[in-house]
C-alpha cells in the first residue's frame, strides 16, 4: 500500500455505524500482542477541553524529559494529527505500515471501525517508538470508547455536559456516568468543577472502586497559558494535577510554568489572520459556544465582531445560536463539510431573532473570500460551530499562504 491507497482504506471504514463496545477491539489488541498494557497512560475524558487539556499535559511531560505519546480526535486538517508522538505527527509512511500489519494480523471477520481502527494503530506506534507514556483522549463517552482498554497512572474528567445524547443519554446524569467509565480500581482520578448533579456521579464512582479524588481549581493557575482564554485556566489545571499524582508515582516532573505558556493546540482561539483578524474556534455544543461567547464579549466590541458558523445537525443549533448570536453585528451561515451538517437556513433561522446582519452561504472558502476584503482593519471574524468548519478555516488560510497561527 502507498500512503494514498490507506486513506483510501480508513475511509471505507468510515461510514460504519458507531460501535460502543470493547469486545471488538479487545479481541483485535489480543492478536496484536496487547500493544496498550507496554507503556504507562493519563486517560482523558470529559465533555469540553479534553483536547487542550491533553495538550497541556503532554507539554509538560514532555519539558520534564520524557517521550510522550499523544492520541486525540478528531483531527482538524490531517487525519496524523490524531497519532503524534512529542508533537510530531506520525508519518505517512509509518502509518502505512501500520495499516498493513493490522490488516495482515486481524482474520477477515474481525473487521474494526474507522476510530476501533485508528486507536490500535496508535497503542502500536506508541511501543514501535518507545514512548515514556501516553495522553490519550476518549472519542466519545468513555467506558466504552474503544480508548478504554487502558489501565492508566491518571484518569481525568474535563468539565462535562451536554452533548452526543442519542449515545450517551438524556441527562447529565446519564452522560456523567459514561464519561466515568474511564475511573479505575485504586486509580487517582482528577475532576475539573462540575453540576452538581454531575460531580455527584463522579464521587459515588470513584467511592464505589476506591479510586482516590482530586480536584483541579483553575483559580491555582496564575501564570500564562499558551492557550487563549479564561476557561483554559481549568484545562491547565486538570494537566498540572495529573502531573502532580504522576510525581508521586515515581515521575520527575519539572518545568510545570514553561510548559504551560508553549503549549499550543489548533483550532481553540487560534488566530490565523491579522487585519482582519480572524480567529478560529471549534464550539461544537451549547456549553462550547457559552465559552466563546463570553471570550468575545470580553475581548472585542460587537460592532467588530463577525461570526462564520457551520453546525452538524445533531448539535442543538438552537441554543448554541442563543448563546453566540447577541455578540456578533453580522452572521455569516455556511453549511459545514459533512454529510450531517445543518442546513445554513435553519442555522440563520435561529440566529434570527439576535439583530444581526444575517447571510447565507453554502460554501465556506467562497464566503470568507467574499467577506476578507469589505472587513475593516480592526474587525474580528470567528469562524466556528464544527471542527470540520474550523479545519477547511485553517487549510483556507495556509494556502493562501497568510496563516499566523498563535
Amino acid at each position: 500500500m502507498n500512503y494514498q491507497q490507506t486513506l483510501e482504506f480508513l475511509e471505507i471504514l468510515q461510514p460504519r455505524a458507531m460501535r460502543l463496545e470493547l469486545a471488538p477491539l479487545a479481541e483485535a489488541c489480543g492478536i496484536m500482542g496487547n500493544p496498550q498494557e507496554q507503556w504507562p497512560s493519563v486517560h482523558i475524558s470529559g465533555t469540553n477541553g479534553k483536547g487542550s487539556t491533553s495538550a497541556f499535559l503532554a507539554s509538560i511531560l514532555e519539558q520534564s524529559g520524557y517521550r510522550v505519546g499523544l492520541y486525540t480526535s478528531p483531527h482538524i486538517v490531517d487525519l496524523r494529527e490524531r497519532i503524534q508522538v512529542n508533537r510530531r505527527m506520525i508519518s505517512e509512511g509509518e502509518l502505512t505500515g501500520l495499516v498493513e500489519r493490522i490488516r495482515e494480523a486481524l482474520p477477515d471477520d474481525r473487521t474494526l471501525t474507522y476510530f476501533e481502527f485508528m486507536t490500535l494503530a496508535a497503542f502500536l506506534h506508541f511501543v514501535d517508538v518507545h514512548v515514556d507514556i501516553a495522553v490519550l483522549e476518549t472519542g466519545l463517552g468513555g467506558r466504552l470508547d474503544a480508548t478504554n482498554m487502558v489501565q492508566p497512572k491518571v484518569a481525568v474528567i474535563t468539565p462535562v455536559s451536554l452533548d452526543h445524547m442519542q449515545h450517551l443519554g438524556a441527562t447529565l446524569r446519564e452522560i456523567a456516568i459514561e464519561k466515568c467509565g474511564i475511573i479505575k480500581r485504586g486509580v487517582p482520578t482528577v475532576v475539573a468543577y462540575q453540576p452538581p448533579e454531575v460531580m455527584e456521579v463522579v464521587r459515588r464512582i470513584c467511592d464505589d472502586v476506591g479510586s482516590p479524588l482530586c480536584l483541579a481549581t483553575p483559580d491555582e493557575i496564575n501564570v500564562p497559558l499558551g492557550l487563549s482564554g479564561e476557561h483554559q485556566k481549568q484545562n491547565a489545571a486538570c494537566a498540572v494535577e495529573a502531573a502532580h499524582l504522576l510525581s508521586q508515582a515515581g515521575f520527575h516532573i519539572g518545568k510545570v510554568d514553561e510548559a504551560l505558556a508553549a503549549t499550543r493546540w489548533p483550532g481553540r482561539l487560534e488566530t490565523v489572520h491579522e487585519s482582519p483578524r480572524v480567529i478560529l474556534d471549534g464550539a461544537h455544543n451549547v456549553a462550547g459556544a457559552e465559552t466563546l461567547a463570553s471570550y468575545v464579549h470580553g475581548t472585542v466590541d460587537r460592532d467588530r465582531a463577525v461570526l462564520v458558523i457551520g453546525v452538524l445537525a445533531d448539535k442543538d443549533v438552537a441554543g448554541m445560536l442563543r448563546q453566540l448570536a447577541p455578540n456578533f453585528r453580522e452572521i455569516i451561515c455556511v453549511r459545514a463539510p459533512s454529510h450531517r451538517a445543518a442546513s445554513p437556513k435553519d442555522i440563520a433561522a435561529a440566529a434570527r431573532s439576535s439583530g444581526a446582519h444575517i447571510t447565507i452561504d453554502d460554501d465556506l472558502s467562497g464566503a470568507l473570500t467574499r467577506a476578507l476584503p469589505r472587513m475593516g482593519a480592526n474587525d474580528t471574524i470567528f469562524v466556528s460551530g464544527s471542527l470540520t468548519v474550523v479545519g477547511e478555516a485553517k487549510s483556507f488560510f495556509a494556502k493562501a499562504g497568510s496563516a499566523t497561527p498563535r
